[in-house]
C-alpha cells in the first residue's frame, strides 16, 4: 500500500508510468488493502477545486479496477465496474445522459477506487432499510475478516429499495442544501427518487472519512450503475439512500 501512495506522490514519475507500475504489482495478487484515490470531497466540492486530476483510462489500463468518482467540473458522476466505466451527465434539460469517453481524454477530479482480482459472496438475508444500510455493510465486512478500520471497496447485486440519487451537473445538491444554496437552472443535478430498481452498486466503506471520500452523517459513498428502462442505455448516479431487497449479493475483496 505504502510503495503504491509513494508512486503515485513521485513528482519527477509521469502519472501513467505511476499508475502502471503500482497496478501491475497489485492486479496479479490478492487485494492487499490498496485504496486508489485522487482529491478529496472537501476540495472539489466545498473549495472548488475541481480540475481533472486522473484519466479513466489511465487506471483500467490493468485489469479488474473499480471505483466511484466525480467527472471534472463536476459534470457528471463515474461508475468504474471491473474496467467497465460508465458516466453519466445532465443534458440542457435537466435529463440524465450517458457520456462517452470514447478517446481516453475523459478525467476525474475526485475518485477512490481499488483493484480488486476477487470477491467473496455474500447473500442479504433479510431486507435492509435505509437507515441500516451503512451498518449492515460494516458488520457484513467485519464478519468476513475484513478490517473495517480502513476503507474497503463493496459492491452489489440485486434489487434495491428507497433509492435517492442524484447526478451532479457543476455543483453538488448535497452541499447546496447544507449550505443553503439556491443552485441556479445551468448547475442544479439531476435527482430522482426509485421505489425498486435492479442493479449494481459500487461504493467504499470508510469510517471517520467525512469530508474525504464521504458525505456528512455517512460511512459509506455509493454509485448505482442501472439500465434505462425506455433505452437500454447504462446510467449511473449517485446514491443518497438505498436499501437491499433479500437475497440480493454483497461482493467483498478477498
Amino acid at each position: 500500500m505504502q510503495i503504491c501512495k509513494s508512486l503515485l506522490m513521485t513528482p519527477t514519475l509521469p502519472i501513467a508510468l505511476a499508475v502502471l507500475m503500482c497496478t501491475t504489482a497489485f492486479a496479479q495478487q490478492p487485494w492487499d488493502g490498496t485504496i486508489v484515490q485522487y482529491g478529496e470531497m472537501h476540495e472539489a466540492i466545498g473549495q472548488h477545486q475541481d480540475q481533472g486530476r486522473v484519466r479513466l483510462s489511465d487506471l483500467v489500463k490493468q485489469p479488474h479496477f473499480f471505483a466511484v468518482a466525480a467527472l471534472e467540473g463536476l459534470a457528471g458522476e463515474i461508475t468504474i465496474l471491473d474496467d467497465k466505466v460508465t458516466i453519466s451527465g445532465v443534458d440542457s434539460d435537466g435529463k440524465l445522459t450517458p457520456i462517452e469517453d470514447t478517446d481516453g481524454t475523459r478525467q476525474a477530479t475526485m475518485l477512490v477506487g481499488a483493484y480488486v482480482p476477487s470477491w467473496t459472496r455474500h447473500s442479504v438475508p433479510s431486507h435492509v432499510s435505509t437507515q441500516g444500510f451503512d451498518q449492515f455493510i460494516a458488520d457484513a465486512a467485519s464478519a468476513a475478516g475484513v478490517n473495517t478500520d480502513n476503507p474497503f471497496l463493496f459492491r452489489m447485486q440485486g434489487e434495491f429499495t428507497d433509492v435517492s440519487l442524484h447526478v451532479i451537473h457543476g455543483a453538488c445538491p448535497i452541499h447546496a442544501r447544507m449550505q443553503k444554496i439556491n443552485l441556479p437552472k445551468e448547475e442544479r443535478p439531476f435527482e430522482s427518487d426509485i421505489k425498486k430498481v435492479t442493479g449494481t452498486l459500487v461504493g467504499v466503506y470508510a469510517k471517520d472519512a467525512v469530508g474525504k471520500l464521504t458525505h456528512p452523517a455517512t460511512s459509506t459513498h455509493v454509485h448505482l450503475i442501472y439500465e434505462d428502462e425506455t433505452t437500454g442505455e447504462l446510467l449511473t448516479g449517485h446514491i443518497e439512500k438505498v436499501g437491499l431487497s433479500e437475497g440480493a449479493i454483497l461482493m467483498l475483496p478477498n
